[in-house]
């Protein structure tokens, strides 16, 4: 693993998260990923894909900084979350993330844990703004 293919396998869940495409999700998910949620509830790798399911949303990324630890990887930085389906108005959410990807036993990477946590400063100036 490189850390143009960590980055790659992270597009490819933001893709799949901003399409709705939940096999694609799915995929690069490893089957005992576990997701912290912003209020720090955990969630599993079905319930995640349920929640997108039922709630859709779009993240954007901002810089992300990759590093790699032999069949282990670390990847942490930014991400708005803009949750809403069409014609909702939309929340926005920033926040700083914490992932960790694994080689699975058939080769593949996949994502094993997620840690995201709200940008409060961010928020509270948009409430701000208006």
């Amino acid at each position: 693993m490189t850390a143009e293919q960590l980055l790659a396998l992270e597009t490819r869940r933001c893709e799949a998260i901003g399409t709705g495409d939940l096999d694609a999700l799915a995929d690069v998910l490893a089957d005992d990923y576990v997701h912290i949620l912003a209020p720090g509830r955990s969630v599993t790798k079905t319930e995640y894909i349920a929640m997108i399911r039922t709630s859709p949303r779009r993240p954007t990324r901002g810089a992300l900084l990759a590093r790699i630890y032999g069949n282990a990887a670390v990847l942490t930085g930014a991400l708005e979350n803009t949750i809403g389906a069409p014609g909702e108005a939309p929340r926005v959410i920033p926040a700083f993330c914490t992932q960790v990807a694994v080689r699975q036993p058939d080769g593949q990477w996949r994502f094993v844990s997620y840690i995201l946590t709200q940008d409060r400063a961010a928020l509270q100036a948009a409430a701000a703004r208006g």
